[in-house]
């Protein structure tokens, strides 16, 4: 019995000694080997030159700590681009046994001074420094990686063209469930307008012939975003959505919300909203909207187009081709002027815009060209709606049935038809080939409307159903008998020029005579 507990008791003794044993070789090993380790898999996952300048080993048994300084990885050893992956210092804390397995299992990795800088596709040449590297352990697995104040840009080719640049406040990874993936929390604060994004995500597994097609997806928030910081414009701003793709090529698809949107110049907040589909260049942050759809008021817009930047010039170029078939002309007037809106009514739109960037206040930086319809249009002043209404009765024949416009009494409320082209250049909004329309009278103008001033000068010529003696009543009426032949339409009707100018919400409405006169002397010579 003795020698039974004996035999056993040796056994116990040389396993437990064969253990020892191997975990002192075993760290002696790893004192030895884990920077070859660390450097070889680092050049092989990265395709990378890889240099340190320090690095430490202890090994408080069984954990094993690793502390590296001045890491710089240069892609496919590039001297003549900045280095793919530059670390100020490293800290790797694990086991002795997740070192030592085929699989490699890193419990913390912290990152200081952390700066990845992504080649464009097109830069080739170089050693291969991946090739030459032996397979000494496969995939390298990590439960959790910190990192602060990172930075991450996304070098482009393009001349003239900064790269696009984020500054990571805080980033935390671990791996995911792909090999070589990993599972991302990152926070950054967004320099212009100014917010917290804080994205959620899957990064890699890291391409490492061409960096700039790794994949990434993942989902982010967007809160607090000044818009103040742009002239001209304000409110705050948040954003919610998903995106996928290669760093060099993102698709998002997301929504913005900022309930207090105005323009400085107008004053009016607005509840506006949109959602949008966007491919974004990783290389320059160029991005292309296809479509944006924006909801204010009662009011629908879509969008298509480009936010890009422009070779030599600082800031980005935003050119849309805009719709509205589900839009209100007092929305619009509320994001253009100070007063209430003048005018009510549907609307329909379509026009180029261009947007450059500057210090200027948005309205004096956007070009528009385009052209609307309303197709029932009412004036809200109700003096300058009965004006309108008188005119129409005039139009008509119909001079017996006019109202004084301050009249307390309202009278019927004619609905107008408006349709015109417009162009908008440094705040000045110029307006041809302008149909106004009311029964008994089709109005053709031309003009300006300085939206800065508020003021209006259009100039142009009423055609009406009456003849002009038939526009008034009494001894007027037969003087003007006199002049009929004068605005005569073919002995129908009569073409009377016309000049509307001065405020917006008090405009002069008048005679031309001169105008006439002038073009029946160009057109007897």
């Amino acid at each position: 019995m003795a020698a039974r507990w004996k035999i056993g008791f040796l056994i116990v003794g040389g396993v437990v000694v064969t253990i020892v044993a191997f975990l002192v070789v075993a760290s002696v090993v790893v004192s030895r080997h884990v920077r070859d380790w660390a450097e070889e898999w680092m050049t092989r996952e990265y395709n990378s030159k890889v240099e340190l300048s320090a690095f430490r080993v202890a090994i408080p048994f069984p954990l094993v700590q690793c502390e590296a300084e001045d890491i710089v990885m240069h892609f496919r050893g590039r001297l003549d681009l900045p280095p793919l992956i530059a670390i100020r210092r490293f800290t790797m804390r694990t086991s002795l046994w997740d070192l030592i397995r085929r699989t490699r299992h890193i419990q913390y990795l912290q990152l200081e001074g952390l700066q990845i800088n992504v080649p464009p596709r097109e830069q080739r040449g170089g050693s291969d420094p991946a090739k030459s590297v032996k397979w000494k352990f496969g995939t390298v697995r990590f439960d959790q990686i910190v990192a602060q104040n990172a930075i991450l840009k996304i070098l482009t080719q393009k001349p003239g063209k900064d790269p696009l640049e984020f500054d990571i406040r805080d980033l935390r990874l671990k791996s995911g469930e792909q090999d070589g993936a990993l599972d991302f929390v990152s926070a950054l604060t967004n320099p212009k307008p100014p917010g917290e994004i804080v994205s959620t995500g899957s990064f890699g597994p890291w391409n490492p012939d061409t960096p700039s097609l790794t994949p990434v997806s993942g989902n982010y928030n967007f809160e607090k975003a000044d818009l103040s910081v742009f002239p001209g414009i304000a409110g705050i701003l948040s954003s919610t959505g998903s995106y996928q793709g290669v760093l060099e090529q993102i698709e998002v698809d997301g929504t913005t919300d900022t309930p207090d949107f105005r323009v400085a110049r107008a004053g009016h907040s607005l509840d506006l909203s949109t959602t949008f589909h966007a491919t974004v260049d990783g290389t320059d942050g160029d991005t292309y909207l296809k479509p944006v759809e924006a909801h204010f008021g009662q009011s629908v817009l879509v969008a298509q187009g480009s936010v890009e930047g422009t070779k030599g010039k600082k800031g980005k170029v935003i050119t849309l081709d805009v719709t509205a078939t589900r839009a209100r002309i007092e929305d619009l007037l509320a994001l253009a002027v100070a007063q209430s809106a003048s005018m009510t009514g549907p609307i329909r739109l379509k026009t180029k815009l261009i947007l450059v960037p500057g210090p200027k206040e948005i309205p004096d930086r956007l070009n528009l060209d385009g052209s609307f319809d309303l197709s029932s249009v009412h004036f809200t002043n109700g003096t300058v709606q009965q004006k309108i209404d008188n005119m129409s009765k005039r139009s008509q024949g119909k001079p017996n049935e006019i109202v004084d416009p301050v009249a307390a009494v309202k009278t019927d409320d004619v609905a107008t038809e408006v349709k015109g082209n417009f162009r908008l250049n440094s705040g000045i909004l110029s307006l041809s080939t302008l149909h106004f329309v009311v029964p008994g009278a089709n109005v053709q103008l031309g003009g300006t409307y300085a939206l800065d001033q508020q003021t209006i000068d259009l100039h142009g010529n009423v055609t009406m159903q009456a003849k002009v003696s038939q526009t008034t009543t009494g001894f007027k009426s037969f003087l003007l008998k006199f002049a009929d032949p004068l605005f005569s339409k073919g002995g129908n009707g009569a073409v009377v020029p016309i000049k509307i100018s001065g405020p917006v919400q008090h405009p002069q409405y008048g005679l031309e005579l001169g105008r006439k006169k002038q073009a029946s002397s160009e057109t007897r010579q």
